[in-house]
């Protein structure tokens, strides 16, 4: 009976391909060997659990340093780079049977630290790997630090099957095209503004020959809004994939999954709950019982989202707590607005959030265009002047929403600012 993540690897034949990475392919058998090197280096006090932060780039490094702190008493934390660690987190009391530990922050709420125990998630691998059609000869393309718990999740579940994970860490589509079809990708992990530049790499290629991939079988993504027009044309490039968008948290694993054949053109649809999870709305708050909950979890926990159901059963995301906006009375969701200014020709991005300007409270949108606009003040040749733009965006806006929905100021950027895992940082939005 396999009791950690490192057991799990060399449980596996040594020779099978694991990791490709970096012009390099590694072993089930590298890995073991690279993980015991590192074990090599951990001074564990008193042989008493410990927390240990994993600030590696490679994703190599960041899996194998995983890896290594199995079994050990170490228990790992994984962060990007430029994170700071609260001193106050290893002074938390570790608790019995945990194996990892996850620092959440979302995109505008301070830190927590939860910890896992290995069942709560390998446990569960082989429903989610089911689900998701992974199997031992399966070759997955992922882009992305292993820091955010669905790339680790996913990688893990992956490895639990025996089959390869082809890995990325730089953001360039052009390099992820040619990695897909050098290594014989079947399968793809992104969310959905990943997929889109990867879908724009494969749609402007001059041959017609090269603007369809028929290898890929799956395509997996979560965290963002996706809708049935977007599924439609990923799957356009991609004939013979089964997209499956999934909703989840750090703290509770998978909640519910759409396949991209069932989207129609509400982007909030996140579908139906996966096996052995229970989902039930509380005045709009998403309560969920799962198998795969941290350590402590409430067993009707509620992660801080809302939501509604449609007469079909199916489960629509109205946004986070934070996405709920109180404006003259009415509450609003700037995920459904964010959506209605997505659907609007010509608007790459777009985040809305509530902001305070001279003591009162407005709707604030900012908008990334494609092509951009000249800049605030100037304009380029051929652009319409920004107060045009705006003036039609509120003009379609105002077909699909009501007035308190409608955003008091737009402001249009180049780019939103977003974390390694691609989530708007909207505290950041000002």
């Amino acid at each position: 009976m396999l009791t950690n993540y490192l057991e799990m690897i060399q449980s596996v034949e040594r020779d099978r391909e694991a990791l490709l990475f970096s012009d390099h392919v590694y072993t089930y058998g590298n890995l073991a060997d690279l993980a015991l090197e590192k074990q090599k280096q951990f001074h564990l006090e008193n042989g008493k659990p410990q927390l240990v932060v994993i600030r590696e780039e490679s994703i190599l490094k960041q899996l194998t340093s995983f890896l290594a702190c199995q079994g050990t008493g170490a228990v790992p934390l994984i962060v990007p780079g430029d994170v700071t660690v609260p001193d106050t987190f290893f002074e938390i009391e570790i608790p019995e049977g945990a194996c990892m530990a996850v620092m959440t922050s979302g995109t505008t709420g301070s830190g927590k630290l939860l910890f896992r125990t290995f069942e709560s998630w390998y446990g569960y691998f082989a429903t989610q790997n089911q689900i998701f059609g992974i199997h031992s000869e399966s070759r997955l393309f992922a882009q992305g630090s292993l820091a955010f718990t669905g790339n680790l999740n996913l990688y893990l579940g992956q490895l639990s099957a025996g089959a390869a994970v082809i890995a990325c860490d730089v953001f360039d589509p052009r390099l992820w095209k040619r990695q897909l079809e050098a290594c014989l990708a079947d399968g793809i992990y992104l969310i959905p503004a990943k997929l889109r530049a990867l879908k724009q790499v494969y749609e402007r290629e001059r041959e017609p020959e090269k603007r369809k991939n028929q290898h890929i079988r799956l395509i997996l993504s979560g965290s963002q809004s996706f809708g049935g027009a977007e599924a439609r044309a990923v799957q356009a490039v991609f004939p013979e994939a089964d997209l499956i968008l999934y909703y989840g948290a750090s703290e509770l694993s998978y909640v519910s999954y759409v396949h991209g054949r069932d989207m129609g053109e509400d982007k909030t649809l996140i579908g139906r709950n996966f096996p052995g999870v229970a989902i039930r709305l509380e005045d709009g708050e998403i309560h969920v019982t799962t198998p795969c909950g941290v350590i402590d979890a409430d067993p009707d926990a509620f992660a801080g989202d809302y939501g509604h159901w449609d007469e079909a059963g199916n489960l629509y995301f109205d946004g986070r707590r934070d996405d709920i906006c109180n404006m003259n009375g009415r509450k609003v969701s700037s995920v459904r607005v964010e959506n209605a200014l997505l659907d609007v020709p010509g608007v790459k991005e777009a985040a809305v959030k509530a902001a305070s300007r001279g003591g009162h409270d407005m709707l604030m949108a900012w908008v990334v265009l494609d092509p951009p606009t000249a800049g605030a003040g100037t304009e380029a040749e051929g652009q319409q002047p920004e107060q045009e733009i705006k003036r039609k965006l509120r003009a379609h806006l105002a077909g699909k929403l009501s007035a308190s929905e409608i955003p008091q100021k737009i402001t249009f950027l180049e780019a939103l600012p977003k974390n390694e895992s691609g989530k708007v940082r909207k505290r950041d939005l000002i």
